[in-house]
């Protein structure tokens, strides 16, 4: 029988193609054969069907205003409204019904808007992409996840007894502000079991679907923490209660380790190059200036030319510094170049652990295996999960390095400016020639 992995419901039945509600949690097992681990792992969710479709009746529900709760009055003068709701929901269109203030009427009436501010995750954002709109008729725009909302009434301004065009903050006769929502998820989380969520993307999940991004790896590490575990409690949660939908999960093992033998040579030192390296580039040479930041939220990497057909990459050595009290663990990693930017799944990577220190300094790191480099550019990628790190930047380029670039959170990877011109982070290359 052909080994598998599985991914099982609180009913201990599969769990893709099926609905479900995140709203107090969904408990999925992740099953593989003991003492195994994941070499790739693909789960896609989704909202349930017809999650993006706005609902069909605007909600009318009881406000606040500037002068006390609007409970019971058809109309009344605000200046400004506000409708909190019990949990996050996706809003996609609003309608203020608010008009000019009786007193003073002109013809035409002025002008009326409002300034939209969404309650998310503890704070108060502006409505994206415009946060002024129109009174009188229904706005909508892409779904956001809130659970509150604050209107601030707008009205056309007058300057040398001329109406000016522009609206600013003033008094509206307001009756009531409706919302339209759909039935998206909001706010997923995935985790492994009571651990901090590893993949928690913003807005709502939409009905395609998203790729959770880092689940080998967070099971792969939980299984290192427990190793004798033929199961892993994988917990996905929503801010509220509308349904997703499993809609596939693939896995594809690692390859079964190899028999033990009666004698285990010791390990190779990972901070030393093999026997027969050589430098790749020439040598550096002056005091750093510059550094780039390497932490929980900023990755930096360099893209460099292909290797000679027969050369392989056996290390890499960067120039550092961990400015903290601790040391910093984060990982290296080899991707191959799209478009200008590293691939997202890389090619290998490997941790490094790098002690405090005052000054910068050369830290090397072996590849797991010397790996061939040929037939299109590649990047070197710095990553700190733990603590941060100085990567120290010089200009113009060596021969082979190409471009060096910086990424913030999930942003797109965008080039270092300085020092310019051509600036690179530091960085030297161990390489193996072909064998006789």
């Amino acid at each position: 029988m052909a080994e598998s992995v599985s991914l099982r419901g609180p009913d201990d039945q599969p769990a893709t193609g099926r609905n479900w509600s995140a709203g107090d949690g969904l408990a999925l097992a992740l099953s593989l054969p003991p003492g195994r681990s994941l070499a790739a792992a693909r789960l896609l969710v989704g909202a349930a069907e017809g999650g993006e479709r706005p609902l069909d009746e605007l909600e009318f529900p009881g406000l606040a205003t500037d002068i006390g709760p609007q409970a019971g009055k058809k109309d009344a003068l605000w200046q400004w409204a506000r409708i909190d709701w019990t949990e996050a929901r996706a809003l996609v269109g609003v309608l203020v019904d608010a008009t000019p203030p009786a007193a003073g009427a002109l013809v035409p009436p002025r002008r009326t808007g409002a300034r939209l501010r969404l309650f998310s995750n503890g704070s108060w954002l502006p409505l994206a992409p415009l946060d002024t709109l129109p009174t009188g008729t229904e706005q909508s725009f892409p779904a956001q996840c809130t659970s509150g909302l604050m209107a601030e009434m707008l009205i056309e301004g007058d300057a040398a007894e001329k109406r000016t065009g522009v609206l600013i903050p003033g008094t509206l006769n307001g009756r009531r502000i409706g919302l339209r929502f759909t039935r998206q998820p909001c706010r997923l989380s995935v985790a492994i079991g009571n651990e901090p969520p590893f993949f928690s993307p913003d807005g709502p999940l939409p009905e395609g679907g998203l790729v959770v991004a880092g689940l080998a790896r967070a099971v792969n590490r939980y299984l290192s923490d427990h190793p004798d575990a033929a199961t892993v409690p994988l917990n996905i949660a929503t801010a509220n209660a509308h349904p997703l939908r499993v809609i596939a999960f693939d896995a594809e093992l690692d390859a079964p380790p190899r028999p033990t033998t009666p004698v285990t040579p010791p390990p190779e030192p990972t901070d030393q190059p093999r026997p027969g390296e050589r430098a790749l580039l020439p040598p550096v040479s002056g005091a750093p200036r510059l550094a780039r930041l390497c932490d929980a939220d900023h990755a930096a990497g360099l893209r460099l030319s292909p290797l000679p057909q027969g050369v392989r990459l056996s290390s890499v050595q960067l120039q550092l510094r961990n400015p903290g009290d601790a040391e910093a663990r984060g990982m290296l990693s080899i991707h191959t170049d799209d478009h200008g930017s590293p691939t997202p799944t890389a090619l290998i990577c490997w941790p490094i652990t790098i002690p405090a220190g005052d000054a910068p300094d050369w830290f090397i790191s072996r590849l797991p295996t010397p790996r061939p480099m040929v037939g299109q550019p590649w990047w070197l990628v710095c990553r700190v999960e733990h603590g941060g790190l100085l990567w120290y930047a010089e200009a113009p380029c060596p021969p082979l390095v190409e471009t060096a670039a910086q990424c913030r959170g999930d942003g797109p990877w965008l080039p270092l400016d300085t020092p310019a011109p051509a600036p690179w982070l530091r960085f030297q290359a161990g390489v193996l020639d072909p064998e006789d």
